[in-house]
């Protein structure tokens, strides 16, 4: 009887030690994928917050200012300036003064784009595409009433295995998006062309 209790003493059998090993890398295994989904959101939050931020001071610039202002988008990055379009009695008229000043602008990584669908448009597209004037950028004007064009905004990311895009809506009144950033999100698509 007291050999029974002696060979159940000894420890961890093989196996015992194999599932132990097997739990503890699919532990670190999720871990180490989650780190890589939260670093992807973070690269393609923050532009977005930049461009949140450009639209609001846009917006407050063009109310307190008590002219219009706009956001020049193009493919690869987003200028705030003054703008050369006013809003008159006869209606829009152009100023002839000197080119308007840059107020703030930042660039996107080489990797990331921006797509823009204004109003009457059904899909995103470049921002070239958008207008029908041959300009390279889309300009988003921020009318000195608080008023500015609804706009959609699509921020896509092709880095190696970063992929993934974010949706943003602008509200007209406020120039602020419709939806919270982290429910727009898309990350880890095969082939981001299929997500536009």
């Amino acid at each position: 009887m007291k050999a029974l209790t002696r060979s159940s003493m000894r420890g961890f059998t093989l196996i015992e030690i194999l599932v132990g090993f097997c739990l503890l890398f699919l532990i670190i295994g999720v871990g180490a994928y989650s780190l890589s989904a939260q670093s992807a959101k973070k690269k393609i939050v923050e532009p977005a917050t930049e461009l949140q931020s450009l639209a609001r001071r846009g917006m407050q610039m063009a109310i307190t200012n008590r002219r219009p202002f706009v956001l020049a988008i193009s493919e690869n990055s987003i200028v705030l300036q003054e703008s050369r379009i006013r809003s008159g009695s006869i209606g829009i008229v152009f100023d002839d003064g000197p080119e308007p000043g840059v107020i703030d602008s930042f660039e996107l990584p080489e990797f990331m784009r921006f797509l823009v669908r204004s109003w009457e448009d059904k899909y995103f597209r470049p921002p070239e595409e958008v207008r029908s004037d041959d300009e390279e950028v889309y300009r988003w004007i921020f009318e000195s009433s608080g008023i500015c064009e609804p706009l959609g905004i699509k921020l896509i990311c092709e880095e190696e295995g970063s992929e993934g895009m974010l949706t943003m809506e602008f509200n007209p009144l406020t120039a602020q998006i419709q939806e919270p950033l982290n429910k727009t999100i898309v990350l880890g698509a095969e082939n981001i062309d299929e997500l536009e």
